[in-house]
């Protein structure tokens, strides 16, 4: 009886990690060149944003907008959990990066952030 119980305690304990850790398995932005926030002192060719997952590249992509919110970018292009966001020759001032995921395991997410080229 004891046995059955602890058998069963055990399974129902590695269902709950199991889905636990299958629910917290969406793309979040790891990392991004330039850094979020960050004030670089010249135009970056390109933005480049890391995930915590692999994304499905049909489904993924990014735009950077200037403060006046015209597009900069040329396009975006997405490689296992990697996104890259091609940029014009971008001058002084504050620009947007927004962007949506979908990872390999089907969760969507997006986001913004901002950097700055100048002073």
């Amino acid at each position: 009886m004891i046995r059955n119980l602890l058998a069963k305690f055990a399974i129902i304990s590695l269902a709950v990690v199991a889905t636990a850790s299958f629910a917290e398995a969406h793309a979040r932005l790891d990392s991004a060149s330039p850094a979020v926030g960050s004030t670089i002192g010249s135009s970056p060719g390109q933005v480049t944003l890391r995930f915590t997952e692999g994304l499905e590249p049909k489904f993924s992509g990014a735009q950077v907008h200037n403060s006046t919110g015209a597009r900069v970018d040329t396009g975006s292009s997405v490689s296992g959990s990697t996104m890259r966001i091609g940029v014009k020759n971008l001058g002084p001032g504050a620009y947007t990066v927004e962007w949506h995921a979908l990872s390999v395991d089907t969760h969507k997410t997006q986001g913004s952030f901002s950097f700055h080229i100048g002073k």
